[in-house]
């Protein structure tokens, strides 16, 4: 029988019985978040929802670079497991320094520059209340580089339970916070507060679970300033891959003037909600895809074939089925002031699946080391969204069209890339 924790030098990258509870957790982490969403609009107003998912929005995206520090971790320690002796050929010339006493420091310079920057940006993102909000950020943002981590070393020693329950936990964590503020005193502030609070979920964890303590005491066997800029590249992708994932509304409200926006929250919701039932889970196997990449180099591009089948499938079904149940779900769950056409639902479930193959094939560049291709790629992506968004089209067309036609651009970037890579390194 296939143990379920196994250390890094296993050269398999998931069992059957890891991948299933990988898929449980993602389902959970969807439930809990399609829970959050679904809870707000009925404490807040439709105006107030918009602020809270701007804020929401904010959150995702400084969580989204951040993800930066947790895909270069898999990459580091799933190296480590291919070549147990790389690193400590090259530890002769630098000392080996304990990989969280470097996120700690990773994760201080992020909330001071958060708060150092936020008089430039914090008004115009998150309202009238927005000092209180980027204290808020601040701190989230040092708990969450901790989930990060964590989520990296047990991905990369190939954890996959307990990776599993520490993601499952954040989410629901999150969700049973909000709930609480919500039926206690439901404001904007106070909401805002329990979601920034559910990165502290690995606390919890951590006194349950030994193996989770045990990630605490991963060494880091390359020099800090390669680790740095390596994790420098992989935010920058990251940054760019949460800006149209769960960044689009702060794109949305800076391109939109105000009296639009305000009322915009049944959109942001349609665009949450179909892009939720695939890139919630493939979030969560991205860390299975980078380990796998790893340790398959070799196959490149093909390995890529089945999940792009995979997604286009799923979205065929999705966009069927948002253009013909979509709209009579979103009355059902938020009220009659939360209608959108079918037409923006089947558009925005058919954009989510470009949006998962950009996710596939940048965490594909990530894997083979090709940081700058990634980060290309998708800042290439979000450029061309936000040029979409600033020109004069109809509200809901524009959303459309910038979440379709971006990412797109970024998949053409790595693919290209990546076959003229392989086609170089078959010849030679």
């Amino acid at each position: 029988m296939t143990r379920v924790e196994d250390g890094p030098s296993r050269k398999s990258t998931i069992a059957g019985r890891q991948a299933a509870s990988v898929g449980l957790a993602s389902i959970a982490s969807a439930a809990a978040g399609y829970l959050v969403i679904w809870f707000v609009p009925r404490v807040l107003n439709k105006a107030d929802n918009a602020e809270f998912l701007a804020f929401w929005s904010a959150l995702f995206l400084l969580f989204g670079i951040l993800g930066g520090l947790q895909t270069e971790i898999i990459r580091h320690v799933s190296a480590q497991g291919v070549d147990p002796g790389r690193g400590h050929e090259s530890a002769k010339d630098y000392k080996t320094v304990p990989l969280f006493v470097v996120v700690s420091g990773i994760a201080g310079c992020v909330a001071l520059l958060l708060v150092l920057s936020s008089f430039l940006w914090g008004p115009a993102v998150l309202g009238p209340n927005w000092l209180v909000l980027v204290i808020v950020l601040a701190i989230a943002s040092v708990a969450f580089s901790v989930h990060a981590a964590l989520a990296g070393v047990l991905s990369g020693r190939n954890h996959w339970g307990k990776f599993s329950a520490l993601v499952a936990s954040e989410s629901t964590f999150r969700f049973f916070l909000v709930l609480i503020v919500g039926l206690l005193a439901g404001s904007t502030i106070g909401l805002a507060a329990a979601a920034g609070a559910g990165a502290f979920a690995w606390v919890l964890v951590s006194v349950f679970s030994p193996p989770v303590r045990a990630a605490f005491g991963q060494p880091l066997d390359v020099p800090i300033g390669e680790f740095a800029r390596k994790v420098g590249h992989a935010s920058v992708s990251t940054a760019a891959s949460a800006t149209l994932v769960v960044g689009f509304p702060i794109l949305y409200r800076i391109t939109t003037p105000p009296d639009v926006y305000m009322t915009s929250a049944p959109l942001l919701l349609a665009i949450l909600l179909t892009r939720a039932p695939l890139m919630v889970p493939l979030g969560t196997f991205q860390n299975v895809a980078i380990a796998h990449f790893v340790r398959h180099r070799n196959r490149g591009l093909w390995a890529l074939r089945p999940i792009a089948f995979s997604i286009a499938a799923v979205a065929a079904a999705g966009a069927v089925a948002a253009y013909f149940l979509g709209p009579w779900l979103m009355v059902l769950l938020f009220g009659p002031e939360y209608h959108v056409a079918p037409s923006v639902l089947a558009g925005l479930t058919v954009a989510a699946a470009g949006l998962a193959l950009l996710t596939m094939t940048g965490g594909m560049c990530v894997a083979l080391n090709r940081h700058r291709v990634s980060s290309t790629g998708w800042v290439s992506a979000s450029a061309v969204s936000l040029l979409i968004l600033v020109m004069p089209l109809n509200a809901d067309v524009r959303a459309v069209i910038s979440l379709l036609v971006g990412p797109l651009i970024g998949v053409l970037i790595h693919t290209l890339t990546l076959s003229r890579a392989q086609v170089v390194a078959a010849s030679s």
